[in-house]
C-alpha cells in the first residue's frame, strides 16, 4: 500500500514496527512503562528485548543521559534500526548490544533500573532472562517489565480473516505474543530471580491509528504472513484488509481505530 500513510507492504520489519505499532500503541506503552519503574535524572537503564528502541529512547529522555542507557536485543536488524531511530531523535549516545537476554554480557549491579516491554514471553528460557535481569540490577534496583495478558481484538480480527482464507493455523504462531498473561507465574518468576516487593498490575492498552486500513497492512506487513500477503493481488489484498479492519467494527471512535490490549506490567526490586 501507497500514498499518505507512507506504508509499503514489502518494507522491512523494524520500519513497519515503528511507523505502525510504535506510533498506535507502543509509543504511548513506552511512556507508562518508564514512569512505572520510577526512571530519574542520572539514572542507569537497561531496556532488554528492545526492539527499535522506544523504550530506551523514552527512558534516555527521561533520565536526561543517553549515555546511561543501554538496549539489548536477539535481533540485528531491529538494533540497526534503533540506533538509527535514536541517532535522529538526538539520543546516539544510548548503548545497542546484541545478545540472549538469559545471558547478557554485563557487570553484576550496573543498572539502577531494567526495563522490559513485551518481550519476555518469547524467550525460551523465561527463567534464565529473569535471573540476568536481576543480576544486572543495582542493590534495591528496579525493574518493569509487561506482557499481554489475552488475545486482543487486533489479534482475534486477523485469526478471523486470515485463517479463513489462508488455512486453519495460518495466525497461530502469533500466540506466542499472549503466552505468558498468568499473573501466577509472572509471580513465580519474580521470586525465583530473587526480586521482592513484585506487584502485578493489569490495566488496558489502546492501539490507536487515524487510518485504520493503513494500519492494518502496516501490522501485516511486519507480521509472520507477510510476504504471502504481498504475493496476493492487488485487488485480493485490498479485499482483505478490509475485512479485517471489519471485524474490528466496534472498535472504532470518532478518531479512527481504537482497539484494547490487556497487558499485565511487573514491577519488583532487587
Amino acid at each position: 500500500m501507497t500514498g499518505e500513510s507512507g506504508f509499503q507492504l514489502k518494507q522491512g520489519g523494524p520500519h513497519v514496527y515503528e511507523l505502525c505499532w510504535v506510533r498506535a500503541q507502543m509509543g504511548r506503552c513506552a511512556e507508562e512503562l518508564v514512569a512505572a519503574a520510577g526512571v530519574s535524572p542520572g539514572d542507569w537503564v537497561l531496556d532488554v528485548a528492545c526492539g527499535t528502541g522506544v523504550v530506551a529512547r523514552t527512558a534516555a529522555t527521561r533520565s536526561g543521559t543517553a549515555a546511561n542507557v543501554t538496549g539489548t536485543d536477539v535481533n540485528s536488524a531491529m538494533l540497526e534500526a534503533a540506533a538509527r531511530f535514536a541517532a535522529e531523535a538526538g539520543l546516539a549516545d544510548i548503548t545497542w548490544l546484541e545478545c540472549d537476554a538469559a545471558a547478557m554480557p554485563l557487570p553484576d549491579a550496573a543498572f539502577d533500573v531494567v526495563l522490559c516491554q513485551q518481550g519476555l514471553q518469547f524467550m525460551p528460557d523465561k527463567a534464565g532472562a529473569m535471573a540476568e535481569m536481576a543480576r544486572v540490577m543495582k542493590p534495591d534496583g528496579r525493574l518493569a517489565l509487561s506482557v499481554w495478558k489475552t488475545r486482543a481484538p487486533i489479534g482475534a480480527a486477523f485469526a478471523t480473516v486470515l485463517d479463513r482464507h489462508f488455512g486453519a493455523g495460518t495466525t497461530a504462531p502469533w500466540e506466542l505474543i499472549y503466552s505468558l498473561g498468568d499473573r501466577n507465574y509472572l509471580h513465580d518468576l519474580a521470586k525465583g530471580a530473587g526480586l521482592r516487593q513484585a506487584h502485578i498490575a493489569l490495566d488496558v492498552k489502546f492501539a490507536r491509528h487515524p487510518e485504520p486500513e493503513a494500519f492494518i497492512t502496516g501490522a501485516i506487513a511486519g507480521s509472520p504472513i507477510a510476504e504471502t500477503m504481498a504475493d496476493l493481488p492487488e485487488a485480493e489484498h485490498t479485499r482483505l484488509i478490509k475485512e479485517i479492519v471489519a471485524e474490528l467494527a466496534d472498535f472504532h471512535d470518532d478518531d479512527g481505530l481504537a482497539s484494547p490490549a490487556q497487558c499485565l506490567t511487573l514491577t519488583a526490586r532487587k
